[in-house]
């Protein structure tokens, strides 16, 4: 079972027609949260996320999208309840959701949109070794690089399981001699590091298993066949 990465562009406006038949494949809890959100482009991601990892998951279980139930640990990481075995993991923001999911390994996924930042929140988050090499980067490179370190930091907590609750600044990840990203307190974990745009950033983490050089993009349209192809939640 190998991992890939899906990665899905959110549009401004969704057809109503699509948009009511997501609707209708997710859980009342998503349905209830999009409803409350204030901009369409939160609950956008939101429920779009949950329909991408519900078609795609699907296929490593053998079951039908509906016929999928999640759960959460303590820190907020998801997983199948009746198929834990199955890792995978989801992240949004600005106009991408990224899904990671296949092979045996715990599994990390984090996309950001990239916005102006200021660098000396690098001292807070990173660890000594992060923030001495993105000052030793050209000017010109030091937002890309943060992005860059802070998804791939994402990444690694999000697939260890902790989330917040292992400060960001405890561990390390750098480039090595080839220019592939390790983490010393992590050697067996393997990292992909990519822009999906000008505007976002990508990067993923497996905790054992070669990570795809590229991520397969996912149209709308492709969601919408394959939901359709694979069933519905009834509703």
């Amino acid at each position: 079972m190998m991992i890939t990465i899906c990665v899905l562009q959110v549009p401004e406006v969704l057809p109503e027609a699509y948009w009511n038949h997501f609707l209708s494949q997710v859980s009342a809890e998503r349905r209830e949260q999009a409803s409350r959100f204030m901009h369409q482009a939160d609950a956008y991601r939101s429920v779009l996320g949950e329909v991408l990892t519900r078609v795609t998951v699907s296929k490593f279980t053998g079951l039908a999208p509906a016929e999928l139930s999640f759960t959460r640990n303590s820190y907020g990481k998801p997983s199948l309840i009746h198929h834990s075995n199955v890792p995978f993991n989801v992240s949004h923001s600005g106009d991408w959701i990224a899904l990671i999911s296949g092979g045996v390994a715990e599994l990390g996924v984090d996309v950001e949109k990239i916005a102006p930042i200021e660098m000396q929140i690098a001292e807070r988050f990173f660890s000594p070794m992060e923030s001495q090499f993105l000052a030793t980067e050209p000017a010109e490179r030091q937002r890309e690089t943060f992005y860059r370190l802070w998804t791939l930091k994402e990444s690694y907590i999000k697939a260890v399981g902790m989330g917040l609750s292992m400060p960001l600044n405890s561990f390390a990840i750098l480039p090595d001699e080839r220019g592939d990203w390790r983490c010393e307190q992590a050697e067996e974990h393997r990292f992909h590091s990519q822009r999906l745009d000008d505007q976002h950033m990508l990067a993923a983490c497996s905790a054992g298993g070669d990570l795809p050089s590229q991520p397969e993009i996912v149209t709308l349209e492709d969601l919408y066949s394959q939901l359709k192809h694979r069933g519905s939640l009834g509703y």
